[in-house]
């Protein structure tokens, strides 16, 4: 039993095939690890900008004792 469609609203007609007859495509498996980054991409950046804002904290504070200590015992 085939019928006749429109696609995409031309006047073409195709001959529908059932659904079912194709086998499903499956994509080629890549890198294990390029699949795992890419499904925690967001996590994994989130990750990274906190640390690099953690780390920009740290690094603050570090300063301002460093300089605290120099005005306390060379004051």
């Amino acid at each position: 039993m085939k019928e006749k469609i429109s696609i995409s609203g031309s006047h073409y007609l195709q001959e529908a095939l059932p659904l079912g007859c194709w086998a499903p495509l499956r994509p080629k498996r890549g890198n294990p690890l390029q699949r795992l980054l890419r499904h925690h991409q967001k996590k994994i950046d989130l990750l990274v900008a906190a640390t690099a804002i953690g780390l920009m904290f740290l690094t603050g504070i570090w300063m301002f004792l460093i300089e605290l200590a120099e005005v306390c015992f060379h004051g």
